[in-house]
């Protein structure tokens, strides 16, 4: 089971971002954590270590409250961010230290060229304070405020999912001659997945050589993409050579539209 952090240790400053519960069941749109999802976690983030940046300095010590500080200071504006996870490993010159954000779903939130938010160093050695909330475990949970994005954040945070995933989408681009904004919407309708995680609809627009690259995709409570069991995302992706005026005008100056 991962450590669970006590308010009375945190600065008036940190308690303002922080919440002393780390438990939360799905019904709170929060994955809980247990013993095998800690290891899970563990075992994930050592799979992409290689791909997550590390400060080549090695800290003399590294302290709680700087620890803590870094998930207020460097959080991305990502809505899907919903912890943080310091992770501790032996090192030959003291500790390696990763520090990530996840998701409700307890995955890594990544940037849109696919490498994880966050960081890694090393530190000869952590002061009381970091060492007592370790205790004998290797992974601290952070539970971060939730946050209220601007909708150009929001809009930005859906186009970087989308750009992780495009390869995965089941069906590979079509060219349609004209796409309404009837059929778009119909689609969310006759292809609704019967998954209950479900929520949204999201139609993300992109310029093409032959005019509109479109990626209708299906989003869940936390805006996170819904995947099948193989781990694709629900959806498609088709070429359209012209977009009807409802559906131009629905889109205005922004490339993503939101069916709730």
């Amino acid at each position: 089971m991962p450590v669970r952090l006590d308010c009375k240790t945190l600065s008036k400053n940190e308690a303002m971002i922080l919440h002393c519960l780390f438990f939360k069941d799905s019904s709170q749109g929060n994955k809980q954590i247990i013993p095998e999802e800690s290891r899970r976690i563990v075992a994930r983030l050592k799979e992409w270590s290689s791909r997550i940046p590390i400060i080549p300095e090695v800290f003399s010590t590294m302290e709680f409250d700087a620890a803590i500080k870094y998930f207020e200071t460097d959080i991305p504006p990502n809505p899907n961010v919903k912890k943080g996870a310091i992770i501790s490993q032996t090192h030959s010159q003291g500790k390696l230290l990763a520090q990530v954000f996840l998701d409700g779903n307890n995955e890594l939130v990544q940037r849109p060229d696919g490498t994880p938010y966050g960081r890694q160093l090393v530190a000869s050695k952590l002061d009381k304070k970091l060492r007592n909330n370790f205790g004998n475990k290797e992974l601290i949970i952070v539970d971060l405020k939730d946050r209220q994005l601007g909708v150009e954040e929001f809009h930005q945070s859906i186009a970087d999912q989308y750009q992780q995933c495009l390869r995965d989408l089941l069906r590979l681009p079509e060219v349609v001659p004209v796409m309404t904004y009837e059929a778009a919407i119909k689609y969310f309708v006759t292809d609704r997945p019967s998954d209950p995680r479900v929520e949204k609809g999201a139609i993300l627009r992109q310029p093409h050589a032959q005019g509109y690259h479109l990626g209708q995709m299906f989003l869940d409570s936390n805006n996170d993409l819904v995947r099948c069991s193989d781990g694709k995302p629900y959806g498609r992706q088709l070429v359209a050579k012209k977009l009807d005026e409802e559906l131009l005008d629905v889109f205005g100056t922004k490339n993503l539209i939101v069916v709730e």
